[in-house]
């Protein structure tokens, strides 16, 4: 009997250092440019994986992370990393739930922050949804995989279009965020070396290890295939979509 492909690319993940290109550096600057939020915000996580941008956030603030991912393996390493670095347990509440089965309260939060998670609900759909939790004039931070070129590579552009066909350019975007209620402060595009040192360098092993365990599988093989076809196109064509910071505050 064949193996469950997203079981074993789980597993794969619960092995790296992250879930998604991205830096704790990255997330700190980021973070450093917003301005009033008040000396301790209340932020919700969403998508949180095992939680590098949560306790970045927590060591950049005196706020309060809610942190979300439906995920209870991921979830758990955060605690335990964050019970390593001694943050207090009233700082961080982990909600295991999907996105859109959420019981939160509305108007509650000061920031909103998400790293690679909105594309699984979609960028325009997940800002209409996710605006409800924000206070009036609160912000939205999305990274979202977005086209940086008018004319792609052939090769990107056909990858992409099955893997994420709706993914936008940085203009459109920024048109949908405005369409969903927002004001666009900034976007900031993320370094392509955020893509290697904590992504994709550890994940090459994984699959290799994976390919000799489940060698003969289709369903896992296809899977690792097609994660060797991502880290291939974005070697050969990073430079053309990469994923995008979006700042984004709650109109009105």
């Amino acid at each position: 009997m064949e193996t469950d492909p997203f079981r074993v690319f789980m597993e794969m993940q619960l092995k790296l250092p992250r879930n998604g290109p991205g830096s704790d550096r990255t997330t700190a600057s980021i973070f450093r440019m917003l301005k009033d939020l008040g000396d301790e915000p209340e932020i919700l996580a969403m998508g949180c994986g095992q939680g590098n941008e949560v306790l970045t956030l927590l060591r950049e603030s005196k706020g309060r992370v809610t942190a979300v991912d439906f995920m209870k393996p991921f979830l758990a390493n955060l605690e335990t990393k964050a019970e390593a670095a001694r943050v207090s347990g009233e700082r961080l509440l982990t909600v295991c739930s999907d996105f859109e089965a959420l019981d939160l309260p509305h108007g509650y939060f000061d920031l909103i922050w998400s790293e690679g998670a909105i594309y699984t609900v979609g960028f325009e759909a997940g800002l209409k949804d996710w605006a409800k939790y924000l206070k009036p004039g609160g912000v939205l931070v999305a990274s979202e995989a977005s086209w940086l070129v008018d004319e792609p590579n052939d090769e990107a552009r056909i990858f992409w279009g099955r893997a994420y066909p709706t993914m936008g350019t940085i203009a459109e975007n920024e048109a949908t965020a405005a369409r969903a209620g927002f004001d666009v402060v900034s976007t900031h595009t993320l370094p392509q070396e955020d893509w290697w040192t904590e992504y994709y360098q550890p994940l090459i092993p994984e699959i290799a290890k994976a390919r000799e365990v489940y060698v003969g599988d289709g369903g896992v093989e296809a899977m690792l295939d097609e994660e060797e076809e991502e880290i291939r196109l974005f070697e050969a064509h990073g430079s053309d979509y990469g994923y995008v910071f979006y700042v984004l505050r709650k109109s009105g």
